[in-house]
């Protein structure tokens, strides 16, 4: 079950992963999982989209807790992602997990709202549509690429308040400091959740010091999303990897640098296998209070991910 896996990998797992949940995550990365996709009230009533997938022999499934996702059987992916339905913005295909986010911030239209790595896009519409495109929604980009496609599914998606930046995320606590209400911040990462045995291209770029190479950039960018988010205002930090160096351990030196002025914020997620976070790591302690954080594990159904949210005081 785990002989595609790297070893170095799998070791680690073993030290993240509670010996009881070590079974269901090895198995989950050698399952084909069901697709995931969001309705995007932006362009049509969600309602009106699942009966046309109904009515098209997708058989959608609501999932309980989130009002807006969708489930559907691997066996459809390829027509799915053909239908009009995602091809006009009306569904959005998306992970549970990455749709766990943006609500987690609960915007509302009255705020600024700045998504700091914005591509491809996903968690910005699902900003606009909590926002019903009200506000300031600024979404930044460093990788021009990257800020294409992110321009093209929020033209798609009919997100129209959203400002795009082609910038390094790491400038933005020069440049406006102290000023959204609400930050969202999926940091660029060694993406271990998307490692599949048998996909090769999957699990070629898999390393430690990819994972080195990563939490150098995160802990920037967290540290500047927390900067630009006025006194008050929420952070919302998450990852797709399980590695505690760009997790626990990005949040918690991040946090250190603002010598109290950042809170731990719990919370619950329905639908997904929810574990706190880290206190320690390969020997290092952490803030007690990292155990507010979330890890989704991996599980038959859903990616791995990581998130924590955080609130900044005066």
């Amino acid at each position: 079950m785990t002989s595609g896996l790297p070893a170095e990998f799998i070791e680690r797992l073993g030290r993240i992963v509670a010996s009881d949940d070590l079974p269901l995550v090895l198995e989950s990365f050698a399952i084909t999982k069901p697709i995931f996709a969001r309705l995007n009230p932006l362009r049509a009533a969600p309602d009106e989209t699942f009966a046309e997938l109904e009515q098209a022999g997708f058989s959608p499934r609501r999932v309980a807790g989130h009002e807006t996702a969708l489930r559907f059987e691997p066996s459809c992916r390829d027509d799915l992602m053909r239908s009009a339905a995602v091809n006009e913005g009306r569904l959005y295909p998306q992970s549970l997990s990455s749709q766990c986010a943006a609500p987690l911030l609960d915007p509302v239209g009255a705020e600024w709202v700045l998504d700091l790595a914005a591509a491809p896009g996903g968690k910005t519409l699902h900003l606009a549509a909590l926002m019903n495109n009200e506000g300031r929604l600024s979404a930044v980009e460093p990788i021009r690429p990257r800020m294409y496609r992110l321009a093209e599914n929020l033209k798609r998606g009919g997100a129209t308040h959203v400002k795009t930046y082609l910038m390094d995320g790491r400038a933005v606590e020069r440049k406006t400091p102290d000023r959204f209400d609400r930050v969202l911040l999926d940091a660029p990462c060694s993406s271990e959740s998307r490692m599949r045995i048998g996909d090769e291209e999957s699990l070629r770029y898999w390393s430690p010091r990819k994972i080195g190479e990563q939490s150098r950039k995160q802990l920037g960018l967290l540290s500047a999303a927390l900067r630009a988010c006025r006194p008050g205002g929420r952070v919302l930090y998450s990852t797709c990897s399980l590695a505690p160096e760009e997790n626990e351990r990005i949040v918690d030196q991040a946090i250190r640098r603002f010598d109290g002025e950042i809170e731990i914020l719990p919370f619950t997620i329905p639908s997904v296998i929810q574990r706190a976070g880290l206190t320690a790591w390969e020997g290092e302690a952490f803030m007690p209070e990292l155990a507010n954080t979330c890890r989704i594990l991996p599980s038959s159904e859903v990616d791995a991910f990581f998130l924590a949210l955080l609130q900044r005081h005066s």
